[in-house]
């Protein structure tokens, strides 16, 4: 994973050194569950994030970024949850369709990679680790809306890797993001 966090550091710098590249940061907060099982409810859930806007012609981009999210579910019928946070990688291919003067919309599509750098079961008060697959990967959609350099969004990431032993228990997110581009 360090090998990984390297490359991807040292791929935007050489990336910023050579290109017209736009670097951007969001926040966002929504709702997660676990989708492909039973008996799971929405979470609610938040990311924090920082990237770049590579262009490759005039509404074309490529946007890597690294951020930290917390995705997860809560359980029916009890008092659980599921709360995973992870260190992800999303590298989105975007097109940029101009609305006005300085309005923009921006629509989204890619994979991300993830490694999930806590996991933890809490029920009645009590945490326990939920001894979860660490790797997750799965595809990450959305549609931004730009004001000269404010950024309001809205995404959804699905998981394609089984995070749980014996359940087939995959990532569903949305979140909502407020973001700037500098």
């Amino acid at each position: 994973m360090k090998r990984l966090l390297s490359f991807v550091c040292v791929s935007m710098l050489a990336i910023a050194a050579s290109a017209q590249i736009t670097w951007n940061a969001k926040i966002g907060g929504g709702i997660a569950k676990l989708w492909g099982t039973n008996n799971v409810k929405p979470h609610f859930v938040g990311k924090i994030g920082a990237g770049i806007e590579y262009p490759l012609s005039s509404n074309v981009s490529l946007m890597p970024s690294l951020e930290f999210a917390l995705k997860g579910t809560k359980f029916k019928g009890v008092d659980a949850s599921l709360d995973l946070y992870y260190l992800q990688i999303p590298i989105v291919a975007a097109y940029r369709v101009n609305l006005a003067d300085a309005w923009n919309m921006t629509f989204k599509a890619g994979p991300y990679v993830a490694y999930a750098v806590s996991d933890k079961i809490s029920y009645e008060g009590d945490s326990f680790s939920a001894e979860a697959k660490k790797f997750d990967a799965g595809l990450d959609a959305g549609i931004d809306f730009e004001y000269h350099r404010f950024v309001f969004g809205v995404e959804a990431e699905m998981g394609f890797l089984k995070l749980l032993q014996g359940e087939d228990a995959k990532n569903l997110a949305f979140y909502g993001t407020i973001g700037w581009k500098f």
